[in-house]
């Protein structure tokens, strides 16, 4: 009777042709050496009766350079990612492969310059919510079970131990110390480090699972090398290649599992396996066709990107932004793309990062390191100067209580204006603006709101619950720097700088995607939505800039022009010098801060906080009191104060009013303006009231004779009462 083994050695023996295993497919069939390419029957070095010791070091025996498989080879020294931090001095962050030789425990290298025979393996589960290195140096030298070490990590944690087997690190992490060839296996100073990251997992999917290698992955955890039969992520919709059964197949990836939405990426990485970013990660699974523009109007968001490509149900996946091997990048972040803003760019439209100022290569943005509820620590790597990723944590970022998010999409800090603030507080290249917010000697301030509610992209441009927000004023993506205050101009001033890009109520009352005026952007909520009181109860009331700034061709409403033209030609000559009645002036030429460079201060522009009530740039009193150019200097910066006075000039009656009776400009004048008198006249009603049955300001124009008059009865704080019954006066002296 001839047994299997004594007919499989007689065919050998005759030259008869060996068929391949069944289930090899191609290009491992290896044809004629099937098997044999890989495994020995006896004597093998390597524990699956593989020709080489080590699943790496088998696969690798094909895929390097000059191997069987060159064209797509590997290097278990350069490849595999290493992003950081905690390298060793002089190295950077490097590597385009997902590595084999990690796991939830990280991955642990010595330093190069080592030279201790002895090993060192991190097991367990990292448990910690943020990214870390721990740092080991041995403090005393010996065997293993001898010699003692201490650690640092990356995030300011330390400890002592004795070496051993199964020590315990923190959150999760211990290390096994396993003697090497002579005495002593670890050296005094020699260094290790074990790369632990966030939100990592060992694989459940049971074939999966039974491949790790000493606790660690290793190819073929991920990979099935004998069979093609499972389907693999193809970009676009575009089908993978066809799968006939054992022997085709071919260009399917060998995965172990399914990945055609990328299910071993998520095995591992499940709690990435997210659809929305209110969960602390970009969202996956997300049909680029329509999700995303929920949120993001139809010019902010391209829903069939070019280079980074949905899968094949034209979803999000990991591998949309991720390549496993061969990543375009070489700092082991993996991405497809070498340049991080371009990845963002290539689907997110709303940031200028050409003319943005937070994305200039030299004077952008690049995180100093974590503060107000973040810890992220610094990016110290200068190239990553005005990369998207120093604001926006694609995979999320916990704040200080383990929380993520849920309020501005990935953002490093819980809210919004504490973003900001990180960098906007006094920081080498950034205004300190969180000062103008938090100083105790501020009188007024923009009310910065705590309770979120920040304005997507394509929301209603008017806010139906009125506040601020830093991103009310000023899109991150689109300013373009610091804002020129320049003195006079025949043009309303441009929602430029800052300011670029912002949504805006235009002089219509009608919500604008792009302010095109500074104006626009005070609009949005001191129009048609302003329901506070004005600081001054006014004969004319008025809380809506929008009607107060709308008009003025014939000089009511606002001669203060911010929006239109002043089209009379009535003299106001106590403008001073390059001033003129058809100057356009602007919001924040009177509201802004009170140490800017207005006043020759180093503070930044705008009207975030000043020491003057109603945010004023400068001192302006409201209530009765002895002259002094001091109580009016914001009037001042436009007006001369010797021409105000001077009745031979201007109007007659202002230096017995302010000098005589010691009132304030704002008894009379309502600087916005009034829509029913002219030159401003809009009489304070806590003082004004009506004269003879009357409470009007008649102006020459408007009068039968050319004469002006006031009809008003002033009730001033003093307890003065001056009854100015209907007085005329000179036409030929010009009003103010």
């Amino acid at each position: 009777m001839t047994t299997g083994r004594q007919l499989l050695f007689g065919l050998a023996l005759f030259g008869a042709a060996v068929v391949p295993a069944a289930g090899l497919d191609p290009p491992h069939e290896f044809a004629p050496q099937s098997c044999g390419a890989c495994h020995i029957t006896h004597a093998a070095p390597g524990g699956t009766l593989t020709s080489v010791q080590g699943n790496f070091n088998l696969c690798a025996s094909c895929h390097v350079v000059g191997g069987q498989a060159s064209a797509l080879p590997f290097s278990a020294v350069d490849d595999p990612a290493l992003p950081g931090p905690g390298l060793p001095a002089g190295f950077s962050p490097r590597g385009n492969s997902h590595r084999w030789d990690s796991s939830s425990s990280g991955h642990t290298q010595p330093d190069p310059a080592n030279t201790s025979t002895g090993t060192i393996r991190s097991g367990g589960t990292f448990t910690g919510r943020f990214s870390k290195t721990y740092i080991l140096i041995i403090a005393s030298a010996g065997q293993a079970g001898v010699a003692t070490f201490s650690y640092t990590d990356t995030l300011g944690g330390s400890g002592f131990g004795t070496t051993g087997a199964d020590v315990a690190l923190d959150e999760g992490v211990t290390v096994t110390f396993t003697d090497g060839v002579g005495s002593p296996s670890f050296k005094l100073g020699e260094v290790w480090r074990i790369f632990v990251r966030t939100d990592l997992r060992e694989p459940i999917v049971p074939s999966m699972l039974a491949r790790l290698e000493a606790g660690k992955l290793m190819c073929s955890t991920c990979h099935n090398q004998h069979s093609q039969s499972k389907t693999p992520f193809t970009p676009w919709g575009i089908p993978a290649p066809p799968y006939n059964g054992s022997g085709s197949g071919a260009g399917r990836l060998f995965q172990r599992e399914d990945g055609d939405t990328d299910q071993t990426c998520k095995d591992c990485h499940s709690a990435r396996d997210v659809n929305s970013s209110t969960f602390g990660s970009h969202p996956v699974g997300s049909d680029t066709r329509f999700a995303c523009v929920t949120c993001h109007d139809g010019g902010s968001y391209i829903p069939d990107p070019l280079l980074t490509p949905p899968g094949p149900q034209m979803t999000v996946e990991c591998s949309t932004c991720h390549e496993v091997h061969y990543a375009a990048t070489s700092d082991g972040t993996l991405v497809r793309l070498a340049n991080t803003n371009t990845l963002c760019t290539n689907c997110h439209q709303l940031a200028n990062t050409v003319a943005g100022s937070h994305f200039d290569a030299a004077t952008g943005v690049l995180w100093p390191g974590g503060q107000y509820g973040s810890t992220f620590p610094p990016v110290a790597d200068s190239a990553k100067t005005g990369y998207c990723t120093n604001c926006h944590q694609p995979h999320g970022w916990p704040d200080a209580d383990n929380s993520f998010v849920t309020d501005y999409p990935l953002l490093q800090v819980d809210r919004e204006e504490k973003q900001c603030f990180t960098c906007h507080d006094g920081s080498p290249l950034s205004a300190n603006i969180r000062f103008e917010f938090t100083d105790a000697s501020k009188i007024s301030v923009h009310p910065l709101a705590l309770a979120e509610d920040v304005h997507a992209p394509g929301e209603a441009a008017i806010p139906l619950n009125r506040h601020v927000e830093c991103a009310d004023c000023h899109d991150p993506h689109l300013a373009e720097g610091r804002i020129d205050l320049p003195g006079p101009a025949t043009t309303p001033r441009a929602a430029s700088g800052p300011l670029t890009g912002v949504q805006g109520v235009n002089l219509g009352g009608t919500a604008v995607r792009l302010a095109a005026f500074e104006y626009e952007v005070c609009f949005r909520c001191h129009s048609t939505t302003a329901t506070a009181s004005p600081p001054t109860p006014r004969q004319f009331p008025e809380t809506n800039l929008q009607v107060e700034f709308s008009g003025g061709g014939d000089f009511r409403k606002s001669f203060h022009s911010v929006a239109v033209d002043n089209t009379a030609s009535h003299p106001v000559p106590s403008l001073r010098a390059g001033w003129s009645v058809n100057s356009k002036t602007a919001c924040t030429a009177c509201h802004n801060n009170d140490s800017g460079p207005a006043n020759g201060g180093g503070a930044p522009n705008g009207p975030h906080g000043s020491i003057w009530p109603n945010l004023l740039e400068n001192r302006f009193d409201t209530d009765q009191g002895n002259y002094s150019q001091a109580r009016y200097s914001l009037c001042f910066e436009c007006h001369d104060p010797a021409v105000i006075l001077d009745d031979t000039v201007s109007f007659k009656e202002h230096d017995k009013h302010i000098n005589g009776e010691k009132m304030s400009c704002n008894y009379c004048h309502d600087p916005h303006g009034s829509s029913a008198q002219r030159f401003l006249i809009n009489f304070d009603a806590s003082v004004a009231l009506p004269s003879g049955g009357r409470l009007e300001f008649e102006a020459p124009e408007d009068s039968s004779d050319g004469r002006g008059r006031c009809w008003v009865d002033c009730h001033l704080p003093d307890g003065t009462n001056k009854d100015h019954k209907p007085k005329k006066y000179d036409p030929n002296y010009p009003v103010n």
